[in-house]
């Protein structure tokens, strides 16, 4: 079984939302991807192809042509913010070692259970390495409206897991390359705000003591294990919603929670009664990720 942080965060704030969305679920997904979501995408995209050398022109013609809506016009101003305030000191700085990494950390012992039984997995939008120090750290980009509250920021499941990965990294790559003498770096939140006639980001290294990895993931991993009990009960086995007022209000699924309330709801109903609403995934969100801008 496969878990990533956004599913083990979806499981944590409503098991019924989780059930609908999960790839050991329902494994649903909205017919049509959310503004917002389609925005990032682009911005990441295009930020990637930059980091690897493309030219600004070519990306903002593809930007141009692959914009959806008013929401994306955000993007006309922070691309071009981003080239010319942020990229060339990376450049400079760092050397990109890897964009869209992927790992697989095994925690199937926590449970006692054979090999890979229970993984989590994930990807880091950019692994570089500081030319000058040999620190080695991982990137992950987000567009915000507004910056991140620092109290979420600190406390966030993800930068924790990415460090976890990046340790794992860094190990293999001092293997590959011994006497060069890489050393753990951080993750860097790299957020960039949606701003239509001006460019503003914040960038926020998150490192973390002995004990908070250990305490956290010992937490973590937890919570991942009793999310392969509910996995395990089967696609037919009833979870039940966890309503709040601003997480219903954002959630994909509540017309269908409108419509069922409390009540039992099988996939087949769903995917029936809501067919124009939502689909069924044909593969894992994490392998669908491409790079469409090269």
């Amino acid at each position: 079984m496969r878990v990533d942080v956004s599913e083990i965060k979806s499981f944590k704030s409503c098991k019924r939302q989780w059930q609908w969305s999960s790839r050991n679920k329902m494994h649903l997904r909205p017919r049509v991807t959310p503004q917002a979501f389609a925005t990032g995408t682009l911005f990441h995209e295009s930020l990637h192809a930059l980091y690897m050398g493309a030219s600004l022109d070519k990306v903002m013609q593809t930007v141009r042509k692959e914009m959806t809506g008013d929401g994306d016009m955000c993007l006309l101003a922070m691309i071009p913010g981003y080239e010319k305030n942020v990229l060339y000191d990376d450049l400079e700085r760092y050397q990109v070692k890897d964009i869209e990494h992927k790992f697989n950390i095994d925690i199937s012992d926590y449970m006692g259970l054979p090999e890979d039984s229970l993984v989590v997995c994930g990807s880091i939008d950019m692994i570089c390495v500081e030319r000058e120090t040999n620190k080695v750290f991982g990137f992950e980009h987000k567009t915000a409206k507004n910056f991140r509250d620092t109290s979420f920021l600190w406390m966030d499941e993800q930068p924790r897991v990415y460090t976890m990965a990046l340790i794992d990294y860094v190990d293999k790559l001092n293997e590959k390359h011994p006497g060069e003498n890489y050393t753990l770096g951080g993750i860097y939140i790299n957020e960039v705000k949606k701003l239509l006639r001006s460019f503003d980001y914040r960038r926020t290294l998150c490192t973390y003591p002995d004990d908070d990895l250990e305490n956290f993931w010992a937490a973590f991993a937890s919570t991942c294990c009793e999310c392969k009990l509910h996995s395990d009960r089967g696609v037919d086995a009833f979870e039940y919603p966890s309503p709040g007022y601003f997480h219903c209000s954002m959630c994909d699924f509540k017309d269908v929670c409108e419509t069922y309330m409390y009540g039992n709801v099988t996939k087949e109903q769903v995917l029936k009664e809501f067919e124009e609403e939502f689909v069924e995934r044909e593969m894992d969100h994490l392998d669908e990720k491409s790079e469409r801008i090269v």
